[in-house]
């Protein structure tokens, strides 16, 4: 009996410990001013031998405030990129069959497949027996393919679930704590990000839809070279263009590469003003390029040499097909630019997956000198000639036309999203708030203070009613709060205003288990039995019911957990992590201080 009483204190005691080096940080953490929180001052406050200052207890947007935002994802334009690639699949389809055909692109705003033929009906039966996704039917001159009702409502669905995967992995690799992200009607994704408090941050990251894809330029075609009697000339130089550049654009020669060999001079619109080329180039240059074969992008150059860098934006012509898109990137990251034209700066590097090295491999193998446009979020950030077969590595110039630091913060941003994912469509801001942390702290104290005035009320009571027992009672429950803040310390879960409730609630379940416990030794010692069996049989006893009411509660708690969100879910977690620790202390810890109190008959417990 000693030896094994010691053997128990000494794991109970440990965990106590335990729970005191694990609430370290937060007794640092909140000790300081809340402006303060979430800055360096708090890292370096906390002790070495302490745990990871990032293991704390975090505060929940209802109690230290944050960033509120409903984000909508434009399904329509995310199944209008899969009507654009299934029309490329299509062509490439129809080639492999030997089936003859004149076009194949997208029509009807891009909600649909168009191929134009003399044989529609190879056409129709050939697409249909490789695609049975889609549906069919007749135009003039050709067939129109649609994809069937419950495959575009998959897509509109997949487009929102991936949406909301890639904003959480986003929102982690940021380093927000706990965030809350849930899925709404309306293909509306509600995001709530505590202690941040620079929506405009918020909105830059999250909103960046990351869409990396790689084209190869259509140099050899001389489609644009009458442009020249539709802008005036720019003056340029060996350097570049003479700016300032006309506002509605000019035209610049430009010499580039032909895949055959030789050189060729090739029209590209400059501008000073990116919208303003935007505008000028749909007026003007697009009416003159084939939508099936062409596309027109828009690119950022800067100026080597300058005192101060001057940057234009310019016209590429693409070939309309993307060949390969970012989804195949492993990773990402920021390296400084060894381009010394560029006067230093940062540029972008990413690692392809091995099937995307495979298909990089491919692609730059059949297009050796020729450009390869570089496109993110419909931006031409570099144009490089393919002048090798370039398999798993690869880098993004961004034009240096700002501070390196903006530089270096921009490189960054690209990184982090393109590791995370590039959102399947655009999102929009639906609604957006910022939660004051003037009310968090007025919460936090009045919850603590409605706590620990239970928790006294109940511990006297204890005290009052069961005497000797009910001071072992309330060491259990002291250990118990404990041990509740400690596990949401170290596994870092959110503490929110519901959370607290959650918390007093489980503090109330184990005073009921230790309730039971009492009462039922009281029984036994009315039927004469001695004391020390009276605590054992009391125990022994009331054990399966204190375990069913615990399982009972916990499945509730799972439930609320696995189907809630928000204020449900923490809720939820603090009731499931209390009454976890509850019957650890109302079992385990109560039983070895009384059994050793009572440890031979003649010992004396008042209960």
């Amino acid at each position: 009996m000693e030896q094994s009483w010691y053997w128990r204190v000494g794991f109970i005691a440990a965990i106590a410990l335990l729970c005191v080096w694990q609430l370290v940080p937060s007794f640092y953490y909140f000790r300081l001013p809340p402006e303060k929180r979430n800055t360096k001052a708090y890292t370096e406050s906390v002790p070495r031998w302490a745990p990871s200052p990032g293991a704390r207890l975090n505060l929940g947007l209802d109690l230290q405030g944050g960033i509120l935002l409903d984000m909508g994802v434009d399904v329509d334009r995310a199944v209008k990129a899969k009507v654009t690639r299934r029309a490329d699949s299509i062509a490439e389809y129809l080639r492999d069959k030997k089936v003859l055909f004149d076009s194949a692109g997208t029509g009807a705003g891009g909600s649909r497949v168009e191929v134009k033929a003399a044989d529609l009906g190879a056409v129709q039966s050939t697409v249909l027996s490789g695609f049975g996704d889609m549906v069919a039917s007749r135009m003039e001159g050709g067939v129109a393919f649609e994809f069937k009702d419950k495959v575009l409502q998959d897509l509109r669905q997949k487009a929102v679930e991936q949406a909301e995967k890639v904003i959480r992995n986003r929102i982690d690799k940021w380093g927000v704590s706990e965030p809350d992200i849930k899925r709404k009607a309306n293909s509306q994704i509600q995001i709530q990000l505590p202690g941040r408090q620079d929506p405009d941050e918020a909105k830059q990251l999250l909103g960046r839809t990351a869409q990396l894809e790689f084209k190869i330029a259509d140099d050899d075609n001389p489609v644009l070279d009458s442009l020249q009697q539709k802008f005036p000339h720019c003056e340029s130089t060996r350097a570049g263009i003479t700016l300032p550049v006309p506002s509605g654009g000019c035209w610049s020669p430009e010499r580039v590469e032909l895949p055959g060999g030789g050189e060729a001079a090739r029209l590209m619109v400059v501008g000073n003003n990116r919208n303003e080329l935007e505008k000028t180039i749909e007026e003007k240059v697009e009416p003159l390029v084939d939508p099936q074969k062409d596309v027109i992008g828009i690119g950022e150059t800067t100026i080597p040499n300058q005192a101060v860098p001057v940057s234009y934006y310019r016209s590429y012509l693409l070939r309309a097909k993307t060949e390969l898109t970012g989804d195949y990137i492993a990773d990402a990251g920021v390296a400084p630019d060894q381009d010394a034209l560029r006067r230093g700066g940062w540029v972008v590097t990413f690692k392809m997956s091995p099937e995307g090295a495979r298909l990089m491999g491919k692609l730059t193998s059949e297009n050796l000198k020729r450009r390869m446009a570089i496109v993110l979020d419909d931006k031409v950030e570099s144009a490089p000639y393919i002048q090798s077969q370039i398999t798993s590595n690869g880098q993004i110039t961004l034009g240096s036309g700002r501070s390196q630091q903006d530089q270096l913060n921009e490189a960054n941003q690209i990184a982090l999203v393109l590791r995370s994912g590039a959102l399947p469509a655009p999102v929009t801001i639906a609604a957006e708030s910022t939660v004051g942390a003037t009310l968090g702290p007025e919460l936090v104290t009045e919850g603590t203070r409605a706590a620990i005035i239970g928790l006294a009320a109940v511990l006297l009571f204890m005290i009052v009613y069961y005497r000797a027992s009910g001071v072992i009672a309330d060491v259990a429950l002291v250990l118990n709060g404990l041990l509740v803040l400690a596990i949401m310390a170290m596994i870092q879960t959110t503490l929110t205003l519901p959370g607290i409730a959650g918390f007093v609630l489980t503090l109330g379940m184990a005073v009921d288990a230790n309730v039971l416990i009492n009462e039922r030794i009281r029984e036994e010692m009315r039927a004469g039995k001695a004391v020390r069996v009276a605590v054992q049989q009391g125990y022994d006893k009331v054990f399966w019911t204190i375990v069913d009411s615990h399982v009972t509660t916990l499945v509730a708690g799972f439930m609320l957990m696995e189907f809630g969100s928000g204020p449900v879910r923490g809720f939820a977690v603090t009731l499931i992590i209390g009454l976890v620790a509850s019957l650890f202390t109302s079992i385990v810890v109560t039983r070895a201080i009384m059994e050793f109190f009572t440890r031979h008959d003649t010992a004396r417990l008042s209960v």
